[in-house]
């Protein structure tokens, strides 16, 4: 009779024996992914023990430079940008990784806070040395604007000023142009021939500018506490321009011509000047002359 067992055994089918103690690739998976989580858990363990130790910390902040800025305010907004951890692990305070770019960024936005310096100096200090922003002039919208902002002698609006009277500050205006803080509109070459023809006006004529108009590229316009604008280019130097003026001021012709008693002086074509005097005047409201 023919067996079928016995016929698989004449093929040559055998079973392949169970290997003893081997393990599956599965566990092997398992074992590593345990060994790993833990070589992470000490590692995470290691670096929030490491981070927290006392020496290790910004403890202090100590502040320099300034002179109306006040060293407690620096010195809180320091402390508050410190505060709190990186994910819940590391301190802010860990030397090592304290957000130094951030504390200096957070200073700069400061009303009249200049050029910040952060850097840690000592075990436990940390260092904030800063300048400030100097108020040179005003910079509003228009004439009748009191919502003006400081600038400094490079133009950079660098804080809202209060409502000031009076002409303790000229005040510049750019046609077009909205103040804006943290931003330049006035070059620093403009401001000083603006400052310096001002001067020159109220050194020698006794005029005092409150407002410069600057109109475009080439026109600007002076306009003086005591009445009256002074128009000029601003292509010509200030001491040529102001030369133009005082001899037309004391010329014969207009002699009569004091400060309040005209509309407009416009010096902005070289030798020919042309003045427009207050109504009511006899004779024509608009003459020229040409000065030599």
């Amino acid at each position: 009779m023919f067996s079928f067992r016995k016929k698989k055994k004449q093929l040559g089918y055998t079973r392949a024996p169970i290997a003893q103690g081997r393990i599956s690739p599965f566990w092997w998976q398992v074992i590593f992914g345990f060994l790993a989580l833990c070589a992470c858990g000490l590692v995470v363990a290691a670096t929030w023990y490491v981070a927290h130790i006392q020496r290790f910390q910004i403890t202090s902040v100590a502040v320099v430079g300034g002179v109306t800025i006040s060293h407690e305010e620096v010195r809180s907004q320091v402390n508050e940008t410190l505060a709190g951890t990186y994910l819940r692990l590391v301190p802010r305070t860990f030397i090592p990784f304290y957000p130094k770019e951030e504390i200096q960024n957070v200073l700069a936005t400061m009303p009249r806070m200049k050029h910040v310096h952060v850097e840690h100096v000592s075990p436990q200090t940390l260092a904030v040395a800063f300048e400030e922003y100097v108020p040179f002039a005003l910079w509003c919208e228009h004439k009748e604007s009191k919502d003006c902002i400081f600038v400094d002698t490079l133009g950079f609006g660098f804080a809202q000023a209060p409502t000031l009277e009076g002409s303790a500050f000229i005040r510049f205006i750019e046609a077009g142009k909205k103040p804006e803080l943290r931003s330049s509109v006035f070059g620093a070459d403009f401001l000083k021939s603006s400052v310096t023809f001002s001067e020159l006006l109220t050194q020698k004529l006794n005029l005092y500018v409150t407002h410069v108009e600057k109109k475009g590229d080439y026109d600007v316009e002076y306009t003086l506490a005591s009445g009256g604008v002074v128009k000029v280019s601003q292509k010509s130097a200030p001491q040529t321009t102001f030369d133009d003026l005082e001899t037309i001021l004391t010329s014969k012709e207009f002699s009569h011509i004091a400060p309040g008693a005209f509309e407009y002086i416009d010096l902005r074509f070289g030798d020919k000047v042309f003045v427009r005097e207050v109504p009511p005047v006899a004779t024509s409201t608009a003459t020229s002359t040409r000065v030599d």
